[in-house]
């Protein structure tokens, strides 16, 4: 095995060191950004090698062609690529004048449009070459022929392939690899059992229960129906109802105090509503009475207005598996891992209402002109037996509704159902 001087931890005290003066991160970037400048900076001490960097043009970029140093570079306009080098001649006599680019995203995947604006950014000359890497989801995601000039990967691959094709610095190729392939995505790791939670019926009727609460206030204090949040940014999933930046509203949370109905205002704690399930008759009357008390008292809703304190729980308290259910449900429901599959929350106003049979999610295919929608749900009847999810596809003039259940397997992870789940989503665009 060839031998290396360099270790992980200084490739990234240099990516770290070299990131912190790049002008990407002048101003205020999002997540996705100050990864990819990190792994900007990585790939290049990497390819201070001469071996490697040998390596990884015989290997990724499939090139014949060799360079001086491949340096990173910021990205002066959004055509920029990552990381830029000259390809020199393959003869002493043939004067290409050709470039290098090398372009890194983690946030979301490459578009055809992407690739040939990058492409065309490094000049008119055919020699010139893009190698874009994207997470191991990307490749296929693609609406289109990977256009000429272009070598598309991923960083899934880039590990594994260089791990071979340049051993010594085998153990600086799966980091990278690794980092790229992961940085960004929320963790769904969660110690439960996924069959368990969302196959039992009594853990189904009582979290249908609790949103029947949240159905209750919002349509008391609100006068409106709660669904998921499509504000840009998030990165969690939010079922809510009259959440403004200054206005409080309603938001099903993690349990809190027993429930996980809160009142929720912009920038502070949520603040539990002081209800539970509601399983016998005079704790309705009660929880009515409350809800009606402060429905006659509006200030709390404002900015200036103090939010109501919670008070005695009325109703019985959420047990430890409805906490553990909707931990799941959200993590299925998160608009980031969504997005890293190619969908985005349809608008607002085409969001399906919390109702007292269903809860869901709509989406749209990123890059699907058709505006086809689909919807990631649970329910169906107003006696909830499981909380098995469903994915459908619906009608268009050109198909027929098509829905898919998911149901956990056996000791299956939280992190691979939700992976099933999603891709199961992704297999109704084909």
């Amino acid at each position: 095995m060839a031998r290396s001087y360099a270790t992980v931890g200084q490739m990234l005290t240099y990516a770290v060191d070299r990131s912190a003066l790049s002008p990407d991160l002048e101003h205020p970037a999002e997540r996705h950004v100050r990864v990819e400048v990190i792994l900007r900076h990585m790939l290049e001490f990497v390819l201070m090698s001469p071996r490697s960097r040998d390596a990884f043009l015989r290997t990724i970029a499939r090139t014949e062609h060799t360079t001086g140093s491949i340096a990173a570079a910021p990205r002066l306009r959004r055509t920029s690529a990552d990381l830029l080098a000259e390809l020199l001649p393959t003869t002493g006599e043939a004067d290409d004048g050709a470039r290098l680019g090398i372009a890194l995203r983690v946030g979301g995947p490459f578009s055809t449009t992407n690739l040939q604006e990058m492409r065309a950014a490094l000049g008119s000359s055919p020699h010139h070459l893009l190698v874009a890497i994207a997470r191991h989801t990307d490749r296929a995601e693609l609406d289109g022929e990977v256009p000429s000039g272009v070598v598309a990967t991923s960083w899934a691959r880039v590990g594994r392939r260089m791990s071979k094709a340049d051993p010594g610095h085998a153990h600086l190729w799966e980091t990278l690899g690794e980092v790229g392939e992961n940085a960004g995505r929320p963790v769904v790791q969660f110690p439960v059992d996924a069959r368990k939670l969302l196959t039992k019926a009594s853990t189904a009727r009582e979290l249908r229960a609790h949103l029947d609460v949240l159905h209750l206030a919002s349509r008391t204090l609100l006068g409106t129906s709660p669904h998921f949040s499509t504000r840009r940014g998030q990165t969690d999933a939010h079922l809510q109802a009259g959440v403004g930046r200054q206005r409080t509203g309603l938001e099903f949370g993690e349990v809190e105090q027993g429930t996980p109905v809160h009142f929720l205002r912009t920038g502070e704690d949520p603040v539990p509503l002081g209800i539970g399930r509601l399983e016998r008759d005079e704790d309705r009357e009660v929880a009515t009475e409350r809800l009606a008390t402060f429905s006659r008292r509006t200030a709390w809703r404002t900015e200036a207005g103090s939010i109501p304190a919670p008070g005695e729980l009325i109703g019985a308290p959420a047990s430890p598996e409805v906490e553990g259910a909707r931990l799941l449900l959200w993590a299925l429901l998160n608009p980031m891992l969504l997005r890293d599959r190619g969908f985005e929350p349809a608008p607002a106003r085409r969001q399906p209402a919390l109702t007292a049979t269903t809860m869901g999610l709509r989406l749209l295919q990123r890059g699907d002109e058709t505006g086809t929608e689909y919807r990631l749900w649970v329910g169906g009847d107003r006696d909830w037996k499981t909380l098995i999810p469903r994915v459908t596809r619906e009608e268009t003039a050109r198909r027929p509704a098509e829905t898919y259940a998911i149901a956990p397997r056996k000791s299956q992870s939280t992190a691979d159902f939700v992976w099933e789940v999603h891709r199961a989503l992704r297999s109704l665009t084909i």
